[in-house]
């Protein structure tokens, strides 16, 4: 029985405006381009992603060792009803599926919901 492994980012090795280049937990070094991705959802004015238009804020990207965020990119309101700042992120499998390995191939991961042995 094969399981996918789920993808994680556990650095960032080089940032350009809308493009990241992390590496991975599997070993591999992919380029995210977020170009398009920030443009279709800071295209609504009330979007978190306006924010990362701005290729100033966008170089500001981190990674915690899981995903890449931008610090105080998003409010929220705790249980007290506080608004409070938080990191805006991005799914890790998602950035994996966005990205392309430095070769500039595409790799779709395949995932394997069942099998047998």
């Amino acid at each position: 029985k094969k399981i996918a492994t789920m993808k994680w980012i556990t650095k960032i090795t080089n940032v350009k405006p809308y493009k990241i280049t992390c590496q991975w937990n599997n070993g591999e070094i992919r380029v995210i381009d977020l170009e398009e991705f920030i443009n279709q959802k800071g295209a609504n004015p009330g979007s978190s992603y306006v924010q990362l238009k701005d290729k100033k804020r966008f170089m500001e990207v981190k990674s915690d060792g899981t995903t890449i965020y931008w610090e105080n990119g998003i409010k929220m309101t705790d249980h007290a009803g506080k608004i409070m700042s938080g990191p805006l992120d991005i799914d890790p499998e998602v950035l994996y599926e966005m990205s392309k390995s430095k070769s500039g191939k595409s790799k779709k991961s395949k995932v394997i919901t069942s099998g047998r042995v």
